[in-house]
């Protein structure tokens, strides 16, 4: 059995959809460099909106907090936060765990409960291939 694959041009259209539907509004200027939070604008509510269109359209379990839970993974013992900021560490792994998102944005005392602020749309094309991956035809 092979994992199942998507095509980058579908995924990032069915994204689009997906986030259109999300936010109620047509995104006329769409780029998978653009944070979900900041740019387009979605809060916690649509952000569950999303992942659950995703998960429909795409047939996948989506979770953003796989990030972290790479990131524990790779720390082991080490602790991934300290008084609700990410360590020096987690931030380091975080950096290979999430490439599309600019270095300077994941840093040393990035608040845990922020996370999600530097989510771009690349990002959630990456945990829809990564869920895709995980799956066999």
């Amino acid at each position: 059995m092979t994992p199942v694959t998507i095509d980058e041009q579908d995924l990032f259209n069915g994204l689009k959809e997906c986030l259109e539907a999300s936010l109620g509004r047509s995104i006329p200027d769409f780029e998978a460099n653009q944070k979900l939070v900041g740019d387009l604008g979605l809060d916690s509510l649509d952000l569950l909106d999303l992942i659950f269109r995703l998960e429909r359209r795409f047939r996948v379990r989506l979770n953003p907090k796989d990030y972290e839970l790479k990131v524990r993974a790779a720390l082991g013992q080490a602790p991934v936060s300290e008084n609700g900021q990410y360590t020096a560490a987690a931030v380091a792994e975080f950096r290979k765990a999430m490439p599309c998102v600019p270095a300077d944005e994941l840093y040393e005392g990035l608040p845990v409960a922020n996370l999600g602020e530097v989510f771009r749309v690349r990002t959630f094309m990456n945990l829809v291939t990564d869920g895709l991956k995980g799956q066999v035809k």
